[in-house]
C-alpha cells in the first residue's frame, strides 16, 4: 500500500510539473515587452525598467542604446547607462523598444538579451522558405538563391545542396557548391522537403538545426580540460549545463560541462575537394613553369622556347589535371561551427500533450 501510494504521489507530482511547464512556457518566452515606434510613449514605458532602444539620431542614422529608464516625459524619455551617463530620446525618433521589468539587474539584462536572441533567430528563420511534398510553389523559388532538397528517386532518399540555376513549372535545377559543372535536375513531385534562402550560410544553419532537432547530428567538440584532440561523436543528451557525447566506438556517452567546451561543430555531410585540388595543381604547375618562362623571356634561343612549350604541355598541364581529378575523388566532412555559448536546451509541447527536449542553437 505504501509503495502504491508513493507511486501515485510521484505521478501526481510529474503531471503537475508538466502542466506548470506548459503554462509557464509562453510567459517565459515572451516575458519582455516589445514596443514598435508609436507604441513607445509615456503610458507604456516604466521608470527604472531595463531597455534596449533602437532609434534614429538627428542625422537619421540608426542607433542603439541600452540602460535603465531614468525619466518618462510627455515627448521624450531618458535612459541612464551609468552613474553619470544619460541619453534623452524623443518618442518620434524611436524605432523599437525591448523592456524588462524584472526585479534584479542581472535578470533584467538576461531577459532582454534572451528576447533579442529569440527575435533574431525567428527573423533568420523567416528568411528561409521551407516547402514540403505537394506544396512546392515555383513562385517562391528564386534563381541564384541557395537550396537544400531532400527527395526520393527510385525509392532511394537523396539530398542536393547548392545554388538554384534554373526552375520551371515542374522541376528545379540545383548546381553543386564545390563542382560547378555538376547539377541536379529534380522534379517537384520527387521532393519531400525543399529549403530556400538567399545566403548559403542560412541554408547551412537550417541543416544544422534539423540535424540537432532530429537527434542524428554528428558533432565534434574541443575540450581542453579533458583532451587535446577533438571529441567526435553523436549527441545523446543535453541539460542546461552539460552535454553527453557518445563516440563512434564507445558504448556509453561522455558527460561534458558546456562551460568547458571551447569549440563546437556540427557535420552536415561530405563534399568533394575538386576546387582545392584544382587550385593546388594550378599553383604547383605555375611554380614549375614560371622559371622556364622567365628564362625564355631573357633568352631568344629556340631551344628555350621549345623548353617552355614542353614544360607547359607535358608537366604543368598534367599536374593541374591530375590534382583536379584527385581532389574530385577525395571526400571530406563538412563542418559548421556553432558557438558553444549559443547552444541551448529548449522544451516544447508535443502533439501528444507531453514535453519534448530539443537541442538547438541561436545563430
Amino acid at each position: 500500500m505504501c509503495t502504491e501510494h508513493n507511486v501515485r504521489q510521484a505521478i501526481a507530482i510529474l503531471v503537475t510539473t508538466a502542466l506548470l511547464l506548459n503554462a509557464m512556457m509562453p510567459t517565459l518566452a515572451h516575458a519582455a515587452t516589445y514596443l514598435q515606434g508609436v507604441e513607445a510613449n509615456a503610458n507604456t514605458l516604466v521608470r527604472d525598467a531595463y531597455v534596449r532602444v533602437i532609434y534614429r539620431d538627428h542625422n537619421g542614422q540608426e542607433k542603439t542604446e541600452r540602460g535603465w529608464i531614468d525619466a518618462v516625459g510627455e515627448t521624450s524619455f531618458t535612459i541612464r547607462s551609468g552613474h553619470w551617463t544619460k541619453k534623452t530620446i524623443t518618442y518620434a525618433k524611436v524605432l523599437s523598444v525591448i523592456m524588462s521589468e524584472e526585479s534584479t539587474t542581472l535578470k533584467q539584462m538576461n531577459e532582454v538579451n534572451r528576447f533579442i536572441g529569440e527575435r533574431k533567430k525567428e527573423e533568420e528563420l523567416k528568411a528561409i522558405t521551407v516547402m514540403s511534398r505537394g506544396q512546392i510553389d515555383p513562385a517562391k523559388i528564386t534563381k541564384r538563391w541557395y537550396a537544400h532538397a531532400i527527395y526520393m528517386r527510385k525509392k532511394i532518399k537523396k539530398t542536393a545542396t547548392g545554388k538554384i540555376i534554373h526552375k520551371d513549372s515542374d522541376r528545379i535545377v540545383i548546381q553543386n557548391r564545390e563542382e560547378f559543372w555538376k547539377s541536379w535536375k529534380i522534379a517537384y513531385s520527387e521532393i519531400d522537403r525543399l529549403a530556400i534562402a538567399k545566403h548559403q550560410r542560412d541554408i547551412e544553419g537550417w541543416m544544422v538545426m534539423q540535424l540537432l532537432h532530429e537527434g542524428n547530428a554528428k558533432v565534434r567538440a574541443r575540450i581542453p580540460s579533458i583532451q587535446k584532440q577533438w571529441m567526435i561523436g553523436k549527441v545523446e543528451k543535453m541539460t542546461q549545463d552539460t552535454l553527453v557525447v557518445r563516440g563512434e566506438l564507445a558504448l556509453y556517452g561522455r558527460k561534458v560541462p558546456l562551460s568547458s567546451i571551447s569549440d563546437f561543430e556540427v557535420n552536415i555531410g561530405q563534399h568533394r575537394n575538386t576546387g582545392k585540388g584544382s587550385i593546388f595543381g594550378l599553383a604547383l604547375g605555375l611554380a614549375i613553369l614560371a622559371p622556364v618562362v622567365i628564362a625564355d623571356a631573357r633568352d631568344e634561343d629556340e631551344w628555350q622556347r621549345f623548353a617552355t612549350i614542353v614544360t607547359a604541355t607535358f608537366i604543368s598541364l598534367p599536374i593541374w589535371v591530375l590534382s583536379t581529378i584527385i581532389g574530385a575523388t577525395i571526400k571530406t566532412d563538412k563542418w559548421v561551427e556553432v558557438p558553444p555559448q549559443r547552444l541551448n536546451l529548449s522544451v516544447a509541447p508535443t502533439s501528444a500533450k507531453g514535453l519534448r527536449a530539443a537541442l538547438t542553437f541561436n545563430f
